[in-house]
């Protein structure tokens, strides 16, 4: 949801919380009937307005699903730098595991909207070639490409991350590749059949001792666990 600014007008907060409606309305029409369910009436229909009405507001349907994938990633990017940020001090193995562990929980309590970006695809949406999404996707994995740049020894990437993601980017995807898998697995209940989050566990740690990465304590896996219930308590 988008925030008010200092010296809004009240035409700007309508405007603003349209939008938040229009985005809130899609997110239900998703998880209630998957992708292919978000229309340009029903939408229309559920804030109360024709559906010409909408085009005040986005150009187009494909317009509207930008900003949700839009928040969408911003949301997981969230959940990822507040881990980061809660293990900050914790040994480099601990905090190279963070962020898979970030975004495996937000996948598992956000499936609907994990498929919208990484899985279903869309019926007539394509994203803009080099768009907003592409860099919405980046912030999500910075954090975790900062971890592991220094877990490599890589010098830091400054302010141009694209450029180091470019450069180390066999090293970076296959890494992603290892738990995207795993969660998108997961997320899409097939996995149901085993204790996913103690195989989770052990395909993460197999990961870093084949990627010649540092181990994380032995009680990781636990110590997240700990920080997710007090985050939630705390929330």
């Amino acid at each position: 949801m988008t925030t008010a600014t200092s010296g809004e007008t009240r035409r700007g907060r309508q405007r603003r919380q349209l939008v938040d409606d229009l985005c809130v309305e899609a997110r239900r029409q998703l998880a209630v009937g998957g992708t292919g369910s978000i229309t340009w009436r029903g939408l229309a229909r559920a804030v109360g307005m024709s559906p010409a009405s909408l085009y005040t507001y986005f150009a187009n349907i494909d317009e509207l699903l930008t900003e949700l994938i839009l928040r969408t990633y911003a949301d997981l990017a969230s959940a990822v730098q507040q881990a980061a940020m809660a293990f900050a001090d914790a040994p480099l193995g601990d905090r190279l595991l963070v962020g898979p562990y970030a975004y495996r929980r937000w996948a598992l309590t956000h499936r609907p909207d994990f498929n919208l970006i990484f899985t279903d695809q869309l019926p007539g949406y394509a994203a803009e070639p080099g768009g907003p999404t592409v860099s919405a996707q980046t912030l999500v994995f910075a954090p975790m490409a900062a971890v592991v740049g220094e877990a490599m020894g890589w010098p830091p990437p400054g302010d141009d991350l694209a450029a180091a993601v470019a450069e180390h980017q066999q090293t970076l995807v296959g890494l992603w590749a290892g738990f995207h898998g795993f969660v998108t697995l997961e997320v899409n209940h097939h996995l149901d059949w085993l204790d996913s989050r103690a195989a989770f566990e052990r395909s993460m740690r197999q990961m870093m001792e084949f990627s010649s990465l540092p181990a994380a304590t032995p009680t990781f896996a636990d110590a997240f666990d700990h920080w997710l219930l007090s985050a939630a308590t705390v929330t």
